[in-house]
This record gives structure tokens, sequence and C-alpha cells, in this order.
């Protein structure tokens, strides 16, 4: 059985990396695409730990490598350029 504490580390993962694509999206964050990859990859990183310090969390584990995964992928994708302001046009 997964232990309370494993639950909630990983409620609160998502809900962090929730926040951060929401931030980005909305544009209140402007991380680089390096930031983001490894974000990403630092959250997959984390993943494996999981897996590897927990007994029945291999699940849990795989979930929240995915996550890192997905994470870093997405950031490959983002446009590195900075916006234009549009007020001068």
């Amino acid at each position: 059985m997964i232990s309370l504490g494993l639950w909630i580390l990983t409620a609160l993962i998502v809900l962090v990396v929730v926040m951060f694509h929401a931030g980005a999206l909305l544009d209140f964050i402007r991380p680089s695409v390096l930031q983001t990859q490894l974000f990403g990859l630092h959250i997959t990183l984390f993943g494996v730990v999981v897996i590897l310090a927990y007994e029945g969390g291999r699940g849990i584990g795989v979930f929240i490598g995915l996550i890192g995964l997905f994470t870093g992928v997405l950031g490959s994708f983002r446009d590195s350029s900075k916006p234009v302001d549009k007020k001068n046009i």
C-alpha cells in the first residue's frame, strides 16, 4: 500500500506542473525553452526516484515521469522569440 505522504507529494507535483503550464499559457511567466526543458527533466528524474524509493510506487513514479516528459517535450516546441509590442505598430 502506498503511503499517504506519497499521495500528497504526487498531488503537489501535479498542482505545481499545472500552475506552471497555466502561467506560461496565460503569459504570467515567460520561461525560456531551456528552462521549460530542464523543469521537465527534473520532474522526470523525480519520477525515477519515486520508482526506486517506494516498493509499491511504480505506477505513481511512471505517472510523474510521464508528466515530466510531457513538460520537457512541450518546451521543445515553444516559440523562443520575444512577443512583439503591438501598441507601437
